[in-house]
């Protein structure tokens, strides 16, 4: 079924015209996606839902924001390429194991390259996994040579696998994530980023990890304006325990 859905879009990329369009497009991909592994979907669009959080608190404007919203629900649409058994596996990856998932990037930038629309967001899909000081993938890139679109994806990425159960770990509260993720700026996130998605989650709060916020089912192609009230875990509630290293892991693990 998700190589029927991709073979049905390579052949009608010449026509996605218009929002719309665009939005159907990217509504196809996100639902091959879905069938290969729910919790990936899922998690695009949160992944999605923070990356505007953080683009809105950095005053850029409102068509940017289409197409880094765009960009975050596809991030991982390159591990349509993953076997499934990878993607949902309960215990570590081994090297060859991880390699293959590190491909995901590279494979979903090959997905959407006739994407036109897409424009930079075809950047922050290829790039979401390097790092500021340049030991990322599959670029090796390093500081301000990171796509911006890039560098905000990685935060809310990096965020949102923290807070969301996954087959091998229980989720992280709010704080301990924001907590590892100022850890790691400058080495691995852009600061900037890490500072404008706190400031956002402390003004418009987090939607549940393990339930869609009313945000979620917004067109795609919106920069959620108005970010309607959110369920969400009390910022400065939850235990806070040390997180320290898990965030290494999680990239380590290909998430």
């Amino acid at each position: 079924m998700a190589s029927a859905a991709l073979l049905y879009l390579r052949r009608n990329l010449t026509r996605v015209r218009g929002e719309a369009a665009r939005d159907a497009a990217v509504r196809s991909l996100l639902r091959a996606v879905e069938v290969k592994d729910g919790y990936t979907r899922a998690h695009s669009e949160r992944v999605a839902y923070a990356s505007v959080l953080i683009a809105r608190q950095l005053g850029m404007g409102r068509q940017r924001i289409v197409l880094l919203r765009y960009a975050a629900l596809l991030h991982d649409v390159g591990k349509l390429g993953v076997p499934t058994r990878l993607l949902t596996k309960s215990g570590p990856l081994d090297a060859d194991e991880r390699e293959t998932i590190q491909r995901h990037p590279q494979c979903g930038a090959d997905l959407v390259r006739d994407l036109d629309f897409l424009g930079e967001g075809r950047d922050g899909i290829l790039h979401h996994h390097e790092r500021l000081d340049g030991r990322g993938y599959p670029g090796g890139l390093a500081g301000d040579a990171i796509p911006e679109f890039a560098r905000i994806i990685a935060v809310a990425d990096a965020f949102d696998a923290m807070t969301s159960t996954r087959s091998y770990r229980r989720s992280r509260p709010i704080e301990a994530a924001l907590t590892e993720l100022h850890r790691c700026s400058g080495d691995q996130f852009d600061p900037r980023m890490v500072t404008a998605l706190e400031t956002a989650l402390r003004r418009y709060g987090w939607p549940l990890a393990e339930r869609p916020a009313a945000g979620l089912t917004a067109p795609v192609g919106t920069g959620l304006e108005g970010l309607p009230p959110l369920p969400v875990p009390r910022l400065g509630t939850q235990d806070s325990h040390s997180v320290a290293g898990a965030l290494a892991a999680e990239h380590a693990d290909g998430a």
